[in-house]
């Protein structure tokens, strides 16, 4: 029975490179990985997935055989993939690896917020245990308000998903360590990330009482709002992500497959 891991986010924010980068770290922890790309639009992958969508839907042939746009055939072809997904499980059980990592199409509102997405996923990964990892892109989150925004759909995700979640934050190899501490003072401590914001608003007292808001949303859904800072590249942040992932899995043992061939 293997776990499956789900790797989310907005487009651009890292994820076939997490998907590259934690597939690695696992089978270097002598752990058997599958990697299964869902974007039906891919141009480029940083790894070889082990199950490509894009063999049952591409999404370029679609565009040219239904006259659609870029967007209009990135929907389709989500869609599409409810056609195939017996086969593309079939697939994934002839193979039980230890875990099986899913990359999520680069456009997350398709997976995520279309009646497709969610049920793709529920059917392919059925009774077996899972989690998500939502990416947040160090780059991209500036400011208390855009830090704001993403936390509030990681809520959405979640909620659209119904998977336990790990943030992340992503591509801390390519902002500065005091930029990476900044973002953790605003997760760990609420009344920091609601001064921040209330700074940033020019003292709004209703942006500023957000922060407060988004924290209790998120404690009510039973979420970490604590990214784990992650390098894709250089594999800094791996392990925590592998502890977080065993402490929605296993109680935070180790992983210890039904089959003996599970550890390489």
């Amino acid at each position: 029975m293997p776990y499956y891991i789900v790797i989310v986010g907005p487009a651009g924010s890292g994820k076939s490179y997490l998907t590259s980068a934690l597939g690695e770290w696992l089978e270097d922890q002598q752990l058997s990985v599958l990697r299964l790309n869902m974007d039906p639009a891919a141009e480029w992958l940083p790894y070889s997935p082990d199950i490509d969508v894009r063999e049952y839907v591409d999404a370029r042939k679609v565009m040219k055989e239904y006259n659609l746009g870029p967007n209009g055939a990135l929907i389709v072809s989500v869609d599409m993939l409810v056609n195939h997904i017996d086969k593309i499980k079939e697939e994934l059980d002839s193979v039980r690896p230890n875990y099986v990592i899913i990359d999520s199409p680069g456009q997350l509102e398709l997976f995520a917020f279309r009646t497709s997405g969610p049920l793709v996923l529920d059917q392919l990964v059925g009774g077996d245990r899972v989690a998500s990892l939502f990416l947040l892109d160090a780059t991209y989150v500036t400011s208390p308000s855009i830090y704001a925004s993403m936390l509030m759909l990681l809520a959405s995700v979640f909620v659209r998903l119904k998977k336990p979640l790990i943030p992340v934050l992503s591509k801390t190899d390519m902002v500065s360590r005091k930029h990476v501490e900044k973002l953790l003072s605003w997760s760990e401590d609420p009344l920091v990330f609601s001064e921040a914001l209330s700074e940033e608003t020019h003292r709004d007292i209703q942006l500023s009482m957000l922060a407060q808001n988004i924290v209790d949303l998120l404690e009510n859904l039973g979420l970490s709002w604590i990214p784990i800072p992650v390098s894709s590249l250089t594999g800094a942040g791996l392990s925590e992500v592998y502890a977080a992932l065993q402490r929605i899995f296993s109680g935070g043992e180790d992983f210890l497959t039904e089959e003996p061939s599970g550890r390489l």
